[in-house]
């Protein structure tokens, strides 16, 4: 782990400490796998630095590895499952694909501390980014994925966690924002708690009645930052996949970020 990643984690763990009580640091690992729903794709778990254990899709590279890694995170009330219409298009496109469901959505419900299991409710949106710096650990595990060149993508608050990923993790390269909020619960969700934070490679996707928001977050974000606003549509979050310009768009940024030819 990078000292700033580690510096990352400590501050937001203080943050969720305060909300929630304090709690002990527990170790990363995965479960015996079984299948996901999606062909191709193994149910995973490994744990957050503070014994969140998180439940996670992962779908090696089509055509072997080591291969960039997308990492998608799911918009507030969803799951791993809004991404299932977006997964076969990246491992067309040749990346290994990790799908979590974040701490207090889907199977991520359980928390791990001195040795025994508690059920676990999210309070605090901050403790969001341990969820990132967890899955960065758990795809360096991974033989078939180039943990240097890793993709995010989120949607709505996951959007904003994308976002902070950009400017707090030197293994992200590339980021796609879709429906980002420029005011947040939380400074973190905006990076307030990353030391030296500077955000970068961040593509903003929205409607135009949440242009406001992505362009606000695009000023604070370091060449290269583009944002693309989908004109004559009300959409949040994964609901702009629907739109024809969006699949071509996230392929056109990751392509060229992550330095993966077409």
């Amino acid at each position: 782990m990078t000292g700033l990643r580690r510096a990352l984690v400590l501050l937001t763990a203080l943050s969720l400490v305060a909300a929630l009580s304090a709690c002990n640091s527990g170790g990363g690992g995965s479960s015996t796998p079984k299948p996901a729903d999606q062909g191709g794709g193994t149910r995973v778990t490994y744990e957050a630095e503070d014994g969140l254990r998180i439940v996670a899709d992962f779908y090696p590279p089509k055509g072997g590895g080591p291969a960039p890694a997308v990492l998608l995170l799911h918009q507030s009330g969803g799951s791993r499952a809004q991404w299932a219409k977006l997964i076969p298009d990246l491992l067309d496109w040749g990346y290994a694909v990790l799908a979590p469901d974040l701490r207090g959505s889907g199977d991520s419900t359980v928390l791990v501390r001195d040795g025994k299991e508690e059920e676990y409710q999210l309070e605090d949106l901050n403790a969001l980014v341990l969820d990132v710096a967890a899955a960065i650990d758990y795809l360096k595990s991974r033989s078939e994925v180039d943990a240097s060149s890793i993709g995010v993508v989120g949607a709505s608050v996951g959007g904003n966690v994308a976002y902070v990923a950009s400017g707090a993790f030197p293994e992200v390269r590339a980021t796609v924002s879709m429906s980002p909020n420029a005011h947040p619960q939380g400074n973190s969700l905006l990076g307030a708690d990353v030391p030296d934070f500077n955000p970068q490679a961040v593509l903003f996707l929205s409607d135009e009645a949440e242009a406001p928001d992505a362009k606000a977050l695009a000023e604070n974000v370091t060449d290269p930052v583009e944002v693309h606003v989908y004109e004559g549509k009300t959409a949040h979050g994964v609901e702009l996949l629907l739109d024809s310009r969006a699949r071509p768009d996230i392929r056109g940024w990751l392509t060229v970020n992550l330095r993966l030819s077409r």
